[in-house]
């Protein structure tokens, strides 16, 4: 029996390329689902971090940032005290107006539970003539202008006490209408009292403040002061330098004299 064995290895190479195909045709696939995955898993690992070297800095520039903080909350401190003392001047200020205000209060009191006081015993009856209510009014409007140049009386008080508005009737007697400036002028300065003591609480409030950030600041200041003069201290000591022996003097008395061997 004859075989052909050029035929039979046509035959057999074209089936190992036949299945080199196949295999290369089956493997592209997952081939290519290797590499994506190798890139996304490139991608989305965690670097390490970049170690950050401190940039350490030389003591001469510590020692001139510490100066500079030090002339600078120095300056700050310089200003804040300014700024306490004339905070204080100005509660002081208002501490005297008050004081004005509240004794000329306790006067005005006093003169208006007189005149109150003295109403009881009761005044004239009305004015019988035209002459009378004249010169009532004449008197009332003479009256209502002092109050009201003094400050006892508003501007809408006057309006009224000339228009007869309010209970102001210029036919009451004089000593009436007395009483009743005197009353406005004590609930007048009642008001302002109460005004002035605002202005004052809120004056020592801030009084207290600018105290407070001088104290704070006079603080930070000796401290910087003090890290200034610590740094300066502990400025690094230079080596000391080698000692070098010093040679001794050649002396012909104590030199040795060489052997000369002669052979």
């Amino acid at each position: 029996m004859k075989i052909d064995f050029h035929g039979f290895l046509l035959d057999v190479r074209g089936a190992a390329l036949i299945w080199l195909v196949l295999i290369a045709v089956g493997a592209a696939p997952f081939l290519a689902m290797a590499v994506s995955a190798r890139r996304h898993w490139r991608r989305s690992r965690p670097r390490p971090e970049r170690r950050v070297r401190t940039r350490r800095e030389s003591p001469a520039v510590q020692q001139a940032e510490l100066r500079r903080y030090a002339e600078e909350v120095a300056v700050a401190a310089g200003r804040a005290a300014v700024t306490a003392e004339r905070r204080r001047a100005e509660w002081a200020a208002v501490s005297r107006t008050q004081q004005a205000a509240w004794r000329a209060y306790d006067e005005a009191v006093e003169v208006a539970r007189r005149a109150i006081q003295a109403e009881a015993f009761g005044v004239p009856d009305a004015p019988s003539t035209m002459d009378d209510v004249s010169a009532r009014r004449r008197y009332l409007e003479r009256a209502a202008a002092s109050a009201y140049r003094r400050g006892d009386l508003t501007a809408d008080q006057f309006g009224d006490v000339l228009a007869g508005r309010d209970g102001w009737d210029p036919r009451r007697h004089p000593f009436e209408q007395e009483t009743r400036l005197r009353v406005a002028r004590r609930d007048r300065l009642r008001r302002a009292c109460e005004t002035l003591s605002e202005v004052e609480r809120s004056a020592w409030q801030a009084a207290e403040v600018a105290v407070a950030a001088k104290r704070s600041l006079d603080t930070e200041a000796v401290a910087a002061a003090l890290r200034v003069r610590q740094s300066a201290s502990r400025r690094p000591a230079r080596r000391p330098a080698r000692s070098v022996r010093p040679m001794p003097a050649w002396n012909a008395d104590t030199a040795p004299i060489p052997r000369v061997v002669l052979t």
